[in-house]
């Protein structure tokens, strides 16, 4: 095989490559999904313990009793720099989490419309939404399903 024949059959695999590859991405991109925040909650971890600080269900249920004070608004349920200091010192790790029942399909996730499931965010996404709102998202995370960010 002489050279201009090896560097034009090496030019042809690349751009097979290029393509395989812009294919591949395209369908890994995950499409945006609709629904509605069903619930929010607050996880605190330390060590082997998981603890639920608060759910909101339509109803606040503070389980942690040092944290009843600290929501005075059940209807509005945020968290403020100086109560996520507070759980910061008393946990490892905070969990702040949305429960979304999809309107949309959640492809990535495999999550069919009509059901719900809870994803993790962090605070400012976590604030910024309150029970029965409507969300736009694009998931993330394999193993813990994440929302980055509203749309």
């Amino acid at each position: 095989m002489n050279r201009r024949t090896l560097i034009k059959l090496l030019g042809a695999i690349g751009s097979v490559g290029v393509v395989a590859v812009g294919i591949d991405t395209a369908f890994a991109t995950s499409s945006t999904v609709e629904g509605t925040v069903e619930a929010k909650s607050i996880t605190g971890r330390g060590g082997d313990e998981s603890h639920t600080v608060l759910a909101h269900e339509g109803t606040l249920n503070i389980d942690d009793a040092e944290y009843r004070d600290a929501f005075s608004d059940w209807q509005n349920v945020t968290v403020d720099d100086a109560l996520a200091r507070r759980f910061e010192n008393d946990y490892e790790t905070v969990y702040y989490n949305l429960h979304v029942n999809h309107e949309t399909a959640n492809k990535k996730q495999s999550i069919p419309a009509g059901e719900s499931l809870a994803y993790r965010t962090d605070r400012p996404v976590f604030n910024s939404v309150q029970v029965g709102d409507s969300v736009q998202f694009k998931s993330s995370g394999a193993d813990v399903p994440r929302i980055d960010s509203l749309e």
